[in-house]
């Protein structure tokens, strides 16, 4: 990830009442890559004169290659981390530096159903793998939000069950998601397993996958991206010492 892209602040707008799109334009973008949604950015957060730049991980929403114009959702957790709190200050206009992209992560479209779940963290790259599954495409999208309000609308195949988990105390250890998981009922044929989200239910849906149905960790994806109780950096370091990962 050695691509480097100057921006600006072209929109910020709240989606629901924990989300909220951050649109970057700038005549570097116009270099930008087409067809990288799903994959990752790396928003940096630090000054210049800092040895080593704050950075911050986020999934490609929507790219405008004709415009230069990149799409982000950021979920708001007011001011309470650095990249929240960027997002919630950002205005039209203001600069921002971003490096990228990163491996694209999408569903294996030859697979015979799908089971995609995560929370709010993995929702951008959920929808992303809704909108690209084919038009045949059958299985469930379960979803953790923090409210009913923060509810998207998902341009998803008809064969999808999206199922959305209200847990507006997301940051207690709980098992809601992986419940909700493990109650839907296994369609025949081979499935592809996608799964995003907090470090604890990624660990036990990975788990469920690999031990109680049978399924090669090169035939799903399954990825923490944030902890409870702990920071950026101290949930990559959990996923670097985790054996299961």
């Amino acid at each position: 990830m050695s691509n480097e892209y100057r921006a600006e602040v072209q929109a910020n707008e709240p989606l629901t009442p924990h989300m909220r799109r951050i649109t970057l334009e700038g005549e570097s973008l116009m270099r930008f890559p087409a067809g990288q949604e799903s994959g990752y950015v790396k928003l940096v957060l630090s000054t210049p004169a800092e040895r080593k730049p704050l950075m911050r991980s986020y999934t490609i929403r929507s790219f405008d290659q004709t415009g230069g114009a990149l799409t982000l959702d950021f979920v708001d957790h007011g001011d309470s981390g650095p990249a929240s709190a960027w997002a919630r200050r950002a205005r039209s206009g203001d600069s921002a530096v971003i490096r990228g992209p990163d491996e694209r992560k999408l569903a294996d479209p030859a697979a015979d159903w799908f089971l995609l779940a995560g929370d709010m963290s993995a929702l951008p790259a959920l929808a992303v793998n809704l909108e690209r599954l084919p038009d045949s495409a059958r299985g469930y999208a379960v979803i953790e939000v923090l409210s009913e309000e923060d509810r998207q609308d998902i341009d998803a195949p008809e064969g999808m069950d999206v199922q959305w988990v209200v847990n507006p105390d997301n940051e207690q250890e709980n098992t809601m998601l992986a419940d909700a998981v493990r109650a839907l009922p296994w369609l025949p044929g081979t499935p592809y397993p996608w799964f995003a989200g907090e470090f604890s239910t990624m660990r036990s849906i990975r788990r469920y996958f690999r031990d109680e149905k049978g399924i090669d960790k090169r035939a799903m994806y399954v990825s923490s991206y944030w902890k409870i109780g702990d920071t950026d950096e101290g949930m990559k370091l959990a996923k670097r010492m985790d054996p299961d990962a």
